[in-house]
């Protein structure tokens, strides 16, 4: 039966009243593509364009819209949703995939991430949204610790658009936290002149200068950052730092507290809120702070990197006291008048002390400067020789020197040594040569190592791990000494089979078990220096603190951090790792007996 002319009519009518009106989709179409749109009223309007689908509009870009309003909100697994059918629409639609791999970054997806970040700018190589892709690759490079990669990516930000602060200041943290203080100053000086009204880049000055001790300076900068830009917790805790440093600890604390109270996931606000406890006497809520900063799983991996290194030197420290207060009160209670003396017990000589003639003290020391793939290094081969001579000086009775080392070679004299070092008291490992990271792991190079694929490494160069575990026979010390921090050439050689894959110019930071101690000669993500003279800045320092009389091993590297510090202008800055047993002493010269009996 065929419908009426009346009943068409009213099913036109009715369509015609259920339709969206032009004036309302003009009104939705302002309130979705708004700059800066406001998720509660983005999110329903672009929902209305979606579903009306009026011709003319592109509809990739308002799923794009609706995702940016969910990503707002932080609903991520919309917004991931809204990205997805955006690129369906139009594959080469570059916004969603920087988007995108935002969200996969947040998610802690970091080969997804990089993946998006790459097809991004590869799509529009140029531009002010380039811009913010290369400064959010950046941050991806942060997170995974691979600090070159991050700087030269700051850089490219900066170049495609010099008139954002952003980049400057972000990179001027990494220099900072890379021990680059003049580059870190620079930078965040530049921002300032760009932004002279934003907090941000007061922030990062306050930060450059509480590096240099310039602790007035600091706490006016972190101030007006604050003027500028309240409820930001980085600059409450980068302020109870500076109160903290002047002795003001309870007005520190409520910083701290109040840092803590804006993001519950500052590592380094926990950390330094443990110090100021320490300080203060209360060492259950140190304890408390500390292990809080080791548990947090923020974002920020500068952050975290260091509240969680300062949290782990703050443990140990806090474990040390403990013990060395148990062993005390236990000698105190067993403790009985000493009969007097007239005679006093002869000095021994330096390095014969009755401790070091009894204790076994083996050393492993390797020396690379003939590489085969890559130019000669010059001063590894007698740096080694120097340093094996100095430990046959200061009483070690087994060292062992290995010049050129194969990768057979390398392992072989690992492997020997791991069986010297069982029993021993004293097992020293000391390393110059080329060393580098991949994926967060170290590696050592041997000579005839090529590299032409990260998938190689494994198997051409030596894990710093391997390295370590030759130690653990040891009864009491285990140090490990690498002087591998040097820039890596095979690192622009190196073919990537995995592009998520970091490769690092030098080593990443190490988290070795308790009682091993790894001293490296540049920090992490530094370069160390071969130097003008004979030896490298960091072998002259530990050749002289090593022969020096009666230096504790703690002291003995923060003395030698000092000299080469000094040395190169501050450019190299050698860090230690882990820990030695906090119920003992140790000195590479010393044991002399100059008490009365």
């Amino acid at each position: 039966m065929r419908p009426s002319l009346l009943k068409l009519a009213a099913l036109g009518l009715l369509l015609l009243l259920n339709a969206p009106s032009y004036a309302g989709l003009r009104e939705d179409g302002a309130a979705c593509d708004a700059r800066d749109p406001h998720p509660e009223l983005a999110i329903p309007a672009c929902t209305r364009l979606i579903a009306a689908n009026p011709r003319g509009r592109d509809l990739s870009i308002t799923y794009y819209n609706r995702a940016l309003a969910w990503h707002n909100k932080g609903d991520l697994e919309k917004a991931k949703a809204d990205y997805d059918q955006s690129i369906a629409i139009n594959p080469s639609f570059a916004p969603s995939y920087g988007q995108r791999a935002k969200v996969f970054l947040q998610n802690q997806d970091y080969d997804r991430a990089l993946s998006d970040f790459d097809r991004a700018i590869q799509l529009k190589p140029a531009g002010p949204f380039s811009a913010g892709w290369f400064n959010n690759r950046a941050e991806l490079f942060v997170t995974t610790g691979d600090y070159d990669r991050a700087l030269a990516d700051y850089g490219k930000s900066i170049e495609l658009d010099p008139n954002s602060w952003y980049a400057y200041v972000n990179r001027a943290l990494v220099y900072d936290f890379s021990g680059k203080d003049r580059l870190a100053a620079l930078h965040c000086q530049d921002a300032i002149k760009l932004a002279p009204r934003a907090a941000g880049p007061y922030y990062c000055r306050a930060v450059v200068e509480i590096s240099a001790g310039d602790l007035d300076n600091a706490a006016r900068d972190v101030e007006r950052a604050i003027g500028i830009q309240d409820g930001q917790p980085e600059f409450y805790s980068l302020r109870g730092l500076t109160l903290a440093s002047k002795g003001q600890l309870d007005q520190a604390l409520r910083d701290y507290d109040h840092a803590t109270q804006l993001n519950a996931q500052g590592a380094l606000n926990y950390a330094r809120r443990g110090l100021a406890d320490e300080e203060k006497g209360d060492i259950e809520n140190a304890r408390a702070d500390f292990r809080h900063a080791l548990d947090v799983i923020g974002l920020d991996q500068l952050d975290r990197t260091q509240g969680q290194r300062v949290a782990r030197e703050g443990l140990q420290r806090l474990d040390k006291v403990a013990t060395m207060d148990k062993s005390v009160g236990t000698d105190h209670a067993a403790a009985k008048p000493a009969p007097a003396v007239t005679a006093a017990v002869p000095v021994e000589p330096i390095g014969t002390g009755s401790k070091a003639a009894t204790e076994k003290r083996v050393a492993l020391v390797v020396g690379n400067s003939k590489y085969r793939s890559v130019p000669v290094l010059p001063n590894p081969g007698q740096d080694a020789a120097a340093i094996a001579d100095t430990l046959r000086a200061v009483g070690f009775q087994d060292v062992r020197l290995v010049t050129d080392a194969t990768r057979d070679s390398l392992v072989e004299a690992l492997k020997s040594f791991a069986s010297a070092a069982d029993g021993a008291d004293w097992a020293v490992i000391y390393y110059a040569g080329h060393g580098m990271e991949m994926a967060g792991e170290n590696y050592l190079v041997p000579v005839d190592a090529k590299l032409a694929t990260d998938r190689d490494v494994p198997y051409e160069a030596v894990a710093l791990t391997q390295v370590m575990g030759a130690t653990e026979g040891a009864r009491k010390l285990h140090l490990v000494i690498l002087d591998a921090c040097r820039d890596n050439p095979f690192a622009n050689q190196i073919k990537r089979t995995v592009a998520s894959r970091s490769i690092g110019r030098g080593l990443a930071q190490v988290e070795p078990d308790s009682g091993t101690l790894v001293v490296y000669a540049a920090k992490h993500g530094q370069v160390a220096l071969d130097g003008d003279g004979g030896h490298s800045p960091f072998v002259t320092a530990l050749i002289k603190r090593m022969q020096t009389p009666r230096i504790e091993i703690r002291k003995l590297f923060d003395l030698v951090r000092d000299d080469v510090m000094a040395a190169t202008d501050r450019r190299q800055q050698p860090f230690s790792y882990g820990s030695v047993p906090g119920s003992e002493d140790f000195y590479f010269v010393g044991a002399s007996q100059n008490a009365a009996k």
